[in-house]
């Protein structure tokens, strides 16, 4: 038995709850997160920078203690999100994005060049930008690698640069130095220095790598050198303020505050297989006292921090912030992925005023989403409609005694016409129930029509909000340049 006028009420109801909760969550809080976080700098000559770490993207690598079933929904799901994430992120319309590492979760690995021109694809459409767009990267453990594991590609470096560019470079945006850092090969580097015992300043460096590129900058040369590993402009160092990236954090004290806006316990050191939570404390010094960074971006730890270095100069005490960048996924282990918001302002002679601020940017709590509000809202519509559809049950069943004593009396008056009248009252909504030793009445009885009525009506309150959110899914995949370049 289907329910009854007052009962499609309860379903129409859940509709409008359903559909009011996908559009809320699954676009409006996104949003309303994103337009909550404004550019720190609105000066008309500024230009914005926005700063994404750690997307990584999920491959069917990512979780071997997994289903090759639940790997792949993790895949989906996380996909989706860093797609949704990206189409509000995106709409700051910033003037350069850069990527602080870890671009994909497994593109250290070995795997040939076909699966890996799929895999760095799959990242491009995600976070597809209009071509006017510049885009910088830096490479991440992830990306490249650290340490050795025969898992490891012996092309790793070569297939980074061959798809997002140079290891390591210079660039130059309103004013400011902006220096990306191959953190992975210095950590490497650094460990081969100190197993030999040579400081840094009687060090001779790998050539090509990361600290022939600062040793050269710190140097001032003017000079252009091109090859896979490095690019250097020919800039003057530190006649502009200097910004560093780097996606391994620098080296702090043990237990070192990170501020209110972390989520949980702090930066230590730590290393293993193909990671390391902090550069060297030698290394980190190297860097600071070699680019004399105003300020200093990294990402790898997922979590936001931040947190000031001091370090001696020319007998000075300097002080250089390190922000570390949250994930923009949330398969990261953290309850809010977030990014990050620069502004900078291209320095003007004998002004005091800043020229480079910074904002970080906190999304949804996208899992809490699905087991705070879907998962709970999804027992609350199945006990509604079981409630109603109950209900209609013992009506009915109410009314059978009822309906045998109508029968007798039409039975003993013979009057088809009193008959009919009896059975259009026998629903307050104006429908009729088959008497009960009608045909009508058996076959109802027999086939259990109030329990298909519940299948039916869940089903009815469900196509909408899953239409919707597929709906929403196809915006966020379809919300892409048609350019097969991308």
């Amino acid at each position: 038995m289907r329910l009854s006028i007052r009962g499609r009420r309860v379903v129409n109801a859940l509709r409008v709850i359903w559909v009011l909760t996908i559009a809320w969550y699954e676009l409006g809080v996104f949003n309303s997160a994103v337009e909550r976080c404004d550019w720190p700098l609105a000066s008309s000559d500024a230009k914005h920078v926005l700063l994404v770490a750690d997307p990584q993207i999920l491959d069917h690598r990512s979780y071997p203690d997994r289903s090759p079933f639940l790997t792949f929904l993790s895949r989906v799901f996380a996909d989706l999100n860093l797609r949704k994430s990206w189409y509000f992120a995106s709409r700051k319309s910033p003037d350069v994005v850069i990527f602080l590492g870890d671009m994909m979760d497994n593109g250290r690995f070995a795997m040939d060049d076909a699966e890996y021109d799929e895999y760095f694809q799959r990242f491009k459409n995600v976070f597809y930008l209009e071509p006017h767009v510049p885009v910088h990267y830096i490479p991440g453990n992830h990306d490249t690698g650290l340490g050795t594991s025969p898992t490891f590609s012996k092309k790793a470096n070569e297939r980074y640069i061959s798809h997002f560019g140079p290891l390591n470079n210079v660039i130059d945006i309103a004013g400011h130095t902006i220096v990306l850092i191959d953190a992975p090969t210095l950590a490497e580097e650094d460990y081969e220095r100190n197993d030999r015992g040579v400081p840094y300043e009687e060090w001779t460096p790998v050539p090509g790598g990361p600290v022939e590129f600062v040793s050269m900058f710190a140097r001032g040369r003017s000079k252009r050198v091109e090859s896979s590993f490095v690019l250097i402009r020919q800039l003057e160092p530190h006649s502009k303020p200097v910004i560093l990236f780097t996606h391994i954090p620098l080296a702090r004290p043990e237990g070192s505050d990170c501020g209110p806006r972390r989520e949980r316990g702090s930066i230590n050191r730590g290393v293993g297989h193909g990671y390391q939570n902090t550069l060297g404390k030698h290394a980190s010094s190297f860097l600071l006292k070699s680019l004399r960074p105003s300020l200093v971006f990294s990402g790898d730890d997922h979590d936001y921090c931040e947190f000031v270095h001091d370090f001696s100069l020319n007998g000075q005490s300097v002080h250089a912030r390190e922000v570390t960048v949250k994930s923009i996924s949330m398969a990261m282990g953290i309850h809010q992925p977030g990014f990050q918001l620069l502004s900078l302002v291209p320095p003007q002679s004998g002004s005091t005023a800043p020229t480079f601020a910074d904002r970080p940017c906190l999304l949804p709590d996208q899992l809490s989403i699905y087991l705070s509000i879907y998962v709970p809202l999804i027992f609350f519509s199945i006990g509604v409609l079981l409630v109603a559809n109950l209900y209609r049950r013992r009506a009915f069943q109410r009314f059978v005694p009822a309906a045998l004593a109508l029968e007798d009396i039409v039975t003993s008056t013979s009057s088809s016409s009193f008959s009919q009248r009896l059975r259009l009252r026998a629903e307050p909504d104006g429908s009729s129930l088959p008497l009960p030793n009608s045909s009508a009445s058996r076959q109802s009885q027999t086939k259990g029509r109030p329990r298909n009525s519940f299948i039916r009506d869940l089903r009815d309150v469900a196509v909408y909000p899953v239409t919707l959110f597929v709906f929403i899914t196809w915006l966020m995949f379809i919300d892409q340049s048609t350019d097969p370049e991308r």
